[in-house]
């Protein structure tokens, strides 16, 4: 039992270790211009989002204007424009799977250290090869300061579902330890009460 738990557990935290979660992380000038990743492969099925990720240097209000992102910083962008113009294409075998703009998409992510900016997100299918051409439209080298980097990310209600997931096992692991282990108590108790007791006749 306790085998069996060790290894269900185990058998999932090295599946979802072997997940491609981030299949492109690059710097990126954000000069105009096209960038093209290499090709990747994903072995899920699930959506994936396109990323303008940035590190907190500098004022945080004037990067979150740049960015694009008005509604985490409401009334405050006035005298700083966003510089964040470009569309994307994904190709898949030669043929275009997928399209998009950050006119489409201006939705984003603020954590401890970093912000991004969302440009598009699209589904792929497990085991498929993609490029992704992202088309710079304007001069956004202001950013660069920042360190901006372009991310192919898998959507965070994947994650969040991974992780229920990963606790469910592990409750189950523990339980099934646990009845090992007190399986083990139990018989080591038995025999050496079993031990005594011949002991005792021997006497």
């Amino acid at each position: 039992m306790m085998v069996a738990g060790l290894a269900l557990f185990g058998g999932w935290t090295l599946w979802s270790e072997t997940r491609t979660w981030i299949p492109v992380d690059m710097p990126i000038s954000l000069t105009k211009g096209q960038i093209r990743t290499h090709e990747f492969k994903t072995n899920l099925r699930a959506p994936y989002t396109i990323q303008i990720e940035v590190v907190k240097k500098g004022p945080v209000e004037t990067l979150t204007c740049l960015l694009g992102l008005e509604d985490m910083n409401s009334g405050k962008c006035t005298n700083t424009q966003s510089v964040v113009d470009a569309s994307w294409v994904l190709w898949s075998q030669g043929t275009i799977i997928a399209r998009g703009s950050s006119a489409e998409d201006k939705s984003g992510a603020w954590m401890n250290d970093k912000l991004a900016r969302q440009i598009g997100s699209f589904e792929t299918e497990k085991g498929r090869k993609y490029i992704l051409d992202f088309n710079i439209l304007v001069d956004g080298s202001s950013l660069a300061v920042a360190n901006p980097r372009l991310k192919v990310e898998v959507h965070p209600s994947t994650y969040e579902s991974n992780g229920f997931v990963g606790i469910r096992y592990m409750l189950v692991a523990a339980v099934l330890v646990l009845i090992g282990a007190a399986i083990l108590i139990v018989s080591a108790l038995g025999k050496y009460r079993r031990a005594k007791g011949v002991e005792r006749g021997a006497r």
